[in-house]
C-alpha cells in the first residue's frame, strides 16, 4: 500500500463501527509476536484532560533524554499525530508500511473465519510495531473510550496507570452513573500504581478502592492571563503556556506520575520535569493563535464540562474581548449542555457542521444558537465560515465544539492574510 491507500483502509474499516472486548485485538497483536509485551508503559484514561495530560508526562520524559511512543486517538490536525516518536507524528512511509502488515493479517484472520479487528484495533496494533521498532524507552498511551474494554488494555506491563477528570459521556457504552462510568475507567490499573486527584464523591468511592493509589495536590495557581499560567505545586514554581486553569490539575498528575517514574528507576531530574510542563502545548485544548489583528482560540468543546472550562476562561482571560463563535458538534454529543454554558458569551454564532456522518446539520445547530443571540448565521464549509468571521468586527474568534472542526480551521487561518 501507498500512504493514501493505507489510511483509506482504516478509513473504510472504521465505517464497520466500534466493537468493545480484549479478545480480538489479543489475538491480532499475538499473531503479529506481541510486540506490546516488550514495551513499557504509562497508560491513561478519564473523560477529559486525557491528551493534555500524555502531552505534559511525553514532554517530561523527552526532556529527561527517553525515547518516547505516544498513542493518541482521535488526531486532530492530522492521521499521523495518533502515533507520535518523541512528539513528531509518524512519516507516510511507516504508515504505509505498518497498516500494510496489520491488514495482511486481517485478511488472514477473514480467511479463517476469525472475528475481525475494527479500526481502532489495527491503529494499536500499528502503534505497537512502530514503538517497538523504534526501540521506545516507554510508550504513553491514551484509552480510546472507556478502559476496561478498550484495545489499549490488553497491555500488561503498566509502569503507571493514571486516571484524569471522571464525568458523563458515552453513557450509552459506559454506563448512566459515574459509578459505572469509574468502574470502567479504574479497569485499567493492573499491578501498578494508580494516579489521580480527588474527584466526584461517587467516583472517589470507586477509585479509593485501589490499593496502591496515588492522590495528586491541588496546585497553587499563581497567575493567569492570554499568555499562560503560573503555579505551584510541593513547593515548585512552574510556568504553563497552555492556557485553561484546569490544566494544573493535569500538570500535577504529570508531575506524580514523573514522581512515580523516578521511583521506578527513570532519572527524572525536577529541571525536566519543570521543562517539559513549561513547553508542552496540546493543539486544540484553549489553543491561541494570533492572526493579524485578531486572536483564534481552538477548542475541542464536546462535552457540557469543557463547555464549563471553556467559559471560565472567556470570563477570566478574555472578557474585554467580543467574541464571534465558530461552532459545531456531532449529533450524538450533548450540544444543549455545551450551549448552556458558552452561548451568553457569544456576540456572534456561525454555524457549521462537522465533517462527518455523525455531524449536527449546521441550520439545526443554528437554530439552537439562535436561542442565545439573533446574530447568528450558518455556512456549509468550515473553511468559509472562519474567513467570514475573520471579516467581522471581532477580535475574537472562538472555534469550539467537534474536535473534527478544528484540522479545516486550522487549515483556513493559514490560508488568512
Amino acid at each position: 500500500m501507498f500512504y493514501n491507500q493505507a489510511v483509506e483502509y482504516i478509513e473504510n474499516i472504521e465505517k464497520f463501527g466500534s466493537s468493545y472486548g480484549l479478545e480480538t485485538v489479543a489475538l491480532l497483536l499475538q499473531r503479529l509476536g506481541n510486540p506490546e509485551k516488550k514495551l513499557k508503559f504509562v497508560h491513561i484514561a478519564g473523560t477529559n484532560g486525557k491528551g493534555s495530560t500524555s502531552c505534559f508526562i511525553t514532554n517530561i520524559l523527552i526532556k529527561s533524554g527517553y525515547k518516547v511512543g505516544t498513542f493518541n486517538s482521535p488526531s486532530v490536525f492530522g492521521y499521523n499525530e495518533r502515533y507520535l516518536l518523541n512528539n513528531s507524528p509518524i512519516d507516510n512511509d511507516s504508515v504505509a508500511k505498518y497498516i500494510s502488515i496489520v491488514a495482511k493479517e486481517r485478511e488472514k484472520m477473514q480467511e479463517e473465519g476469525l472475528t475481525l479487528p475494527t479500526a481502532f484495533e489495527l491503529e494499536f496494533a500499528v502503534a505497537m510495531l512502530f514503538f517497538l521498532d523504534n526501540n521506545c524507552d516507554i510508550c504513553v498511551l491514551e484509552c480510546g473510550l472507556g478502559g476496561r474494554l478498550d484495545a489499549t488494555n490488553v497491555i500488561l506491563q503498566k509502569l503507571a496507570a493514571v486516571i484524569t477528570s471522571i464525568s458523563y459521556d458515552h453513557v450509552a457504552i459506559l454506563g448512566n452513573t459515574l459509578t459505572q462510568i469509574a468502574k470502567e475507567k479504574v479497569a485499567i490499573v493492573k499491578n501498578c500504581p494508580l494516579i489521580t486527584f480527588r474527584q466526584n464523591d461517587e467516583v472517589m468511592a470507586v477509585l479509593q478502592k485501589v490499593d496502591d493509589l496515588i492522590l495528586a495536590d491541588s496546585p497553587i495557581p499563581l497567575r493567569s492571563d492570554k499568555n499562560g499560567q503560573d503555579f505551584e505545586y510541593k513547593g515548585v514554581l512552574y510556568h504553563l503556556k497552555q492556557l485553561g486553569g484546569y490544566q494544573l490539575q493535569n500538570c500535577s498528575l504529570a508531575i506524580e506520575c514523573a514522581y512515580v517514574l523516578r521511583q521506578k528507576g527513570f532519572n527524572i531530574d525536577d529541571d525536566s520535569i519543570k521543562s517539559g510542563i513549561e513547553n508542552a502545548i496540546w493543539k486544540g485544548r484553549l489553543q491561541k493563535i494570533i492572526k493579524g489583528q485578531k486572536t483564534f482560540l481552538l477548542d475541542g468543546t464536546h462535552n457540557e464540562d469543557g463547555a464549563k472550562v471553556l467559559a471560565d476562561e472567556l470570563r477570566k482571560n478574555f472578557s474585554d474581548m467580543q467574541k464571534c463563535f465558530v461552532f459545531g458538534m456531532f449529533k450524538d454529543k450533548d450540544m444543549d449542555g455545551v450551549l448552556k454554558n458558552i452561548g451568553n458569551l457569544a456576540d456572534c454564532f456561525i454555524a457549521i457542521k462537522p465533517p462527518s456522518q455523525r455531524g449536527q446539520d449546521e441550520n439545526i445547530t443554528m437554530e439552537k444558537c439562535l436561542c442565545y443571540t439573533k446574530n447568528t448565521t450558518s455556512d456549509s464549509s468550515i473553511s468559509n465560515a472562519v474567513k467570514k468571521a475573520y471579516s467581522l468586527p471581532y477580535p475574537l474568534i472562538v472555534v469550539c465544539g467537534s474536535l473534527s472542526i478544528l484540522s479545516s480551521a486550522l487549515n483556513a487561518i493559514n490560508e488568512l492574510s
